[in-house]
């Protein structure tokens, strides 16, 4: 625990007004803060469900939202979320990964075939088993989670089949599981930075990048490349968590009040990541790029081979990934 990281963010917290006052107040309270930008879809569900929490209790639960990166970035977030200063926490799935090495198979392209099956993962025997192990090893319960919008690809050239990428050079974060999942369909993962990969696009440094349809839009890669293809490889997730000591704390009704306000909330969420999601594709229609749908099996299919090769080196557990294909 980074004890400077946590100071910082007990003070910006205070001067947030965390510590609330005054005999009218409920006598729970929850702190709520996660680190996305003011007017991101992950910033709305938290007012979101804050809004429901609310309602549900008749303000029988006293909240307090923090919004944006008073308390930091998501890492020092959740390292307050932790060791409990942060009672709830709105985030992506991913910053579980450095405690909970199984989350490290969401970062792994082709693991879900559509939107249905990272939902049907989400209420999976499966995933309540990678949730226990995030209450053993992190203390933090993940109370619900939800589908947010898929990384799709931007390519100079377009991309009918699997054989249209191989030798692509491919701009991707320096991630492992990113450079070996490219590299195993067959492209050349090239590391650019995010700042500047709409040049690297432009000037032909890289042949195609992949990002969701919401951050593509932002850098202008469609204006760089015309070419969208819908590979929906990686699907990416929201959730809301409770540091598990609270948790426990919390009368049965009031954590079925908190579960409730979570599930709808990103139930909410989800469906306004698709509708984000259309609205900017066809604003890059609007703007001269071309979208076209691919069937993803065959870039699943060869994607096994890395899979195999991860887990044997223990990037998650042993069949894990196959567990998640077969639901």
């Amino acid at each position: 625990m980074n004890t400077k990281h946590l100071y910082r963010g007990l003070k910006a917290a205070a001067l947030a007004g965390v510590l609330l006052g005054g005999a009218a107040q409920a006598d729970t309270k929850l702190v709520i803060a996660g680190s996305e930008a003011t007017g991101s879809l992950l910033d709305r569900l938290a007012v979101k469900f804050d809004e429901l929490l609310r309602s549900k209790s008749s303000g029988q639960i006293d909240t307090n939202l923090i919004r944006g990166q008073s308390l930091g970035n998501a890492q020092q977030v959740m390292e307050q979320h932790q060791a409990g200063s942060v009672d709830v926490m709105y985030s992506r799935l991913d910053w579980f990964t450095s405690s909970v090495p199984d989350f490290q198979v969401l970062s792994w392209g082709f693991t879900f075939r559509d939107r249905d099956h990272l939902q049907r993962f989400l209420e999976s025997d499966v995933f309540d088993e990678m949730r226990q192990q995030a209450i053993d090893t992190m203390g933090v319960r993940i109370v619900a989670a939800g589908v947010d919008q898929p990384r799709i690809l931007y390519t100079r050239n377009p991309v009918t089949s699997i054989d249209d990428v191989q030798g692509m050079k491919m701009r991707v974060p320096g991630i492992k599981a990113y450079l070996k999942l490219w590299e195993t369909v067959g492209a050349v993962p090239t590391q650019v930075a995010w700042a500047e990969a709409f040049q690297a696009l432009k000037t032909g440094v890289v042949d195609g990048a992949e990002a969701d349809a919401s951050g593509a839009y932002s850098q202008k890669f469609h204006q760089a490349v015309p070419h969208v293809t819908l590979t929906n490889h990686l699907m990416s997730s929201a959730e809301i968590s409770i540091n598990e000591a609270k948790w426990q704390s919390l009368s049965a009704q009031e954590q079925g009040w908190v579960q409730s306000a979570a599930r709808e909330a990103l139930a909410w969420m989800s469906a306004e990541a698709q509708t984000d999601a259309q609205k900017i594709l066809d604003k890059m229609v609007a703007e001269g790029a071309t979208i076209a749908p691919i069937d993803n099996s065959p870039f699943a299919d060869k994607a096994q081979a890395g899979v195999e090769e991860l887990e044997a080196e223990g990037l998650w557990s042993k069949g894990l990934w196959q567990r998640i294909r077969a639901l």
